[in-house]
């Protein structure tokens, strides 16, 4: 067996069904392994950027590794942004790229010469920072061992992704047969939970008579959604979400109450403040999350924050009593075994923070009347028509503010952003989350589609069934409000004023090939949405929408007398109340 033959099978076994993929003479050996193995489906993208994101969705959705190959060179280089996406949002992800001769790189490292040989590049000290784990495949029997080291660290702990780099005379070596059986198989570390941490923990939420959960992705990632599920229902608990944690509690819960944060919501901000004790489970408590005066976050609330990776607890930003290094899943786990056959209410407290949520809505009736049409109005329509068995992808932007504040999320929903990077042309994520009798739908902005929009070509030819909705504003909305607010109008690169130009969408789609409709009104709107999500291939919908529209509420900041910014508190949201 080959050391690519090798590399391939591995993925397989591991639960791998599709490898997303730039081809390159530099990874030729590799690209030929892939199409002889015919149990594993190559998807050929356009541009490396697209493939690191597809691959971080199939992780995402997957809950395994997602596999992107690349060629030297610009071809890894170009990967580099999809994959530190991964790497914020601990997606699990084997990135493998073709490399230039060993003896070219071993040369270039022992002198120090900056180039030996055309696109050759060391890469180490470039994804050393965005990887759990790189290696160098500098003899045929080093493969083995390498990928089982790469797979343990890509799923260990705080998942995220790994880095194999074969150069092209490795990648057609035999691997023996010794190496094989000789592998050391890693086992996932178990971290030991203090008995009576949570003997405490567990009278302090009885006794609380305002207690909350702050649910991150790490409630989806260490597979524990319905063990929070549990803890909030059987014992009364209203659920907030960050942004990356979305999907973990449907939206017509009356457990649930909202998603904070610099484009969050009223309702779970005054829960936040309000409450006695604060569960922080598998979020890491962001500055977007938490406001611009983490000192203050739930300033009330006794804190018990739960986590995988430990650095994330060390930070002092927001103060918390309990800091606790363990899986998630274990220990709501062992939590709820303490808690059984105990009982409480908090009905009153629950019935208090749905006053909120139902006196300020994010999605008011007015915004259905506006032309040219509202983003609120429009997700909420997508929303509404969207079925249970969705995956959702979210660019970012103006877009992801506004989707995230008013999509209402039903059971079974996925929804996925890019938290930590926020990168644009996020969008093409959702080439990896296709997955049978599954809606696809992709948000994004007119800015954020262009980033991508190569994709176009990929979504056609493998007859992908992504409903990709195109929200219009000419330009870039996010920074348009920026430039208004503290600029003085000042504006430049983020309109056609500038450069910044926005295409015919429906025009782009037809010259991929791709079915296109366009929706410029309120009139036969929710039906026009429903043809797209109902065809069964790909589809473009470009929405006309405001230039200038307001995104709110939000942390807003004040332009001070000497130039500097002063935000406002974590409550005390725009437009603010009198």
């Amino acid at each position: 067996m080959t050391v690519s033959d090798y590399i391939f099978d591995f993925l397989l076994r591991k639960g791998c069904g599709q490898v997303f993929m730039v081809s390159g003479s530099s990874a030729m050996w590799l690209t030929d392994a892939l199409y002889r193995n015919k149990n594993l489906k190559a998807i050929c993208c356009h541009h490396e950027q697209a493939v690191a994101m597809a691959a971080d969705g199939y992780g995402r959705v997957n809950n395994v590794p997602g596999a992107a190959l690349v060629t030297i060179g610009p071809g890894a280089t170009n990967a580099i942004t999809g994959v530190a996406q991964a790497f914020l949002d601990s997606s699990p992800m084997f990135v493998i790229s073709g490399q230039a001769n060993s003896k070219l790189l071993e040369y270039a490292k022992k002198t120090g010469i900056r180039q030996h040989g055309c696109q050759s590049i060391n890469l180490e000290p470039m994804v050393t920072p965005i990887t759990k784990y790189f290696a160098e495949v500098m003899s045929a029997d080093e493969i083995p061992q390498i990928m089982e080291d790469a797979y343990y660290y890509a799923m260990e702990g705080r998942r995220g992704p790994v880095w194999i780099d074969v150069p092209v005379n490795i990648q057609n070596s035999q691997v023996s047969d010794s190496a094989i059986s000789d592998v050391v198989n890693k086992e996932f570390e178990k971290k030991s939970l203090d008995d009576r941490l949570l003997v405490d923990i567990t009278d302090r939420i009885l006794k609380s008579k305002k207690p909350l959960i702050m649910a991150g992705y790490g409630v989806r990632s260490s597979g524990s959604v319905e063990l929070m599920e549990r803890l909030s229902v059987d014992y009364d608990i209203p659920v907030v979400t960050s942004r990356g944690g979305i999907d973990v509690i449907n939206s017509d819960s009356t457990l649930f109450i909202g998603r904070p944060g610099s484009y969050g919501d009223r309702a779970s901000h005054f829960a936040i403040q309000e409450a006695d004790m604060l569960l922080i489970l598998g979020s890491r408590l962001s500055i977007s999350t938490v406001g611009y005066y983490p000192q203050r976050f739930g300033k009330n609330a006794f804190k018990v924050m739960v986590d995988i990776d430990d650095k994330e607890l060390s930070k002092g930003d927001v103060p918390v009593d309990y800091k606790i290094n363990a899986d998630l899943n274990e220990w709501l786990s062992k939590l709820l075994s303490y808690m059984s056959n105990k009982k409480c209410v908090h009905t009153e407290w629950v019935k208090h923070c749905n006053e909120y949520k139902n006196k300020y809505p994010t999605v008011v009736n007015e915004y259905k009347d506006q032309k040219p049409l509202n983003e609120y109005y429009v997700t909420s329509v997508i929303s509404k028509c969207a079925t249970e068995n969705t995956n959702i992808v979210v660019d970012t932007g103006s877009v992801c503010n506004i989707v995230s504040q008013s999509w209402k999320i039903k059971k079974g929903q996925r929804y996925l952003i890019s938290g930590g990077l926020s990168c644009m042309g996020f969008w093409a994520t959702a080439l990896g989350v296709c997955q049978d009798d599954r809606q696809i739908i992709a948000i994004s902005g007119d800015g954020s589609t262009q980033m991508n929009i190569q994709e176009l070509a990929t979504l056609q030819y493998n007859k992908m069934p992504v409903k990709l909705f195109i929200y219009n504003n000419n330009g870039y909305m996010l920074i348009r409000h920026n430039q208004h607010n503290y600029m003085d109008d000042r504006f430049l690169g983020v309109g056609p004023d500038s450069g910044v130009q926005t295409p015919d969408f429906c025009k782009v789609a037809e010259a991929y090939g791709v079915k296109n409709i366009r929706i410029q009104s309120a009139d036969n709107m929710e039906a026009k949405i429903k043809e797209v999500l109902e065809f069964d291939k790909p589809v473009v919908c470009e929405v006309i929408c405001q230039q200038f529209a307001p995104i709110i509420p939000r942390i807003a900041s004040r332009v001070m007398s000497d130039g500097s910014l002063k935000a406002a508190e974590f409550e005390d949201l725009y437009p603010f109340l009198e």
